[in-house]
């Protein structure tokens, strides 16, 4: 199975000017933590519901005009449509990542896939709960 098949398309996308309360509102209404941020056409970043609480509010940002450049991860982690279900959940695990940004040859947003989206099409529920397993590991970057 491709991720074609179970990725969530048309995802809604947030622009780097954006504000962080503005954005903040945007996923309140999609009932969603995260959004891709597009420039033009391509994918510069993510911004996570964390972004706007532990580098924006935490750092006194001002939501009404710092913007979501100011505050967007942006070394962002891609993969794409035509890759396999499997393949995906096993780089999730190794990046330990919820969710991937579906990206064309272009860097173009195509949708996004997360772990649930893969838990519920993958054959093999004991590789599942691996992936889960293994993104819900402290990182070996963290410290106590």
């Amino acid at each position: 199975m491709k991720i074609r098949d179970v990725m969530t398309p048309d995802a809604v996308a947030a622009h780097p000017e954006t504000t962080l309360m503005a954005a903040a509102e945007m996923m309140r209404l999609l009932n969603v933590g995260s959004l891709p941020v597009v420039e033009g056409e391509r994918v510069v970043g993510i911004l996570t519901d964390r972004d706007i609480v532990v580098r924006g509010l935490a750092l006194g940002f001002n939501p009404r005009t710092a913007s979501v450049a100011d505050v967007m991860t942006r070394n962002v982690q891609t993969c794409s449509v035509d890759e396999d279900v499997e393949d995906v959940a096993h780089q999730m695990r190794e990046l330990q990542v919820r969710r991937l940004l579906v990206v064309d040859e272009r860097e173009r947003l195509i949708g996004i896939v997360s772990l649930g989206d893969l838990a519920m099409e993958m054959e093999d529920q004991r590789l599942a709960g691996r992936v889960l397993e293994g993104i819900s590991e402290p990182s070996s970057s963290m410290t106590h």
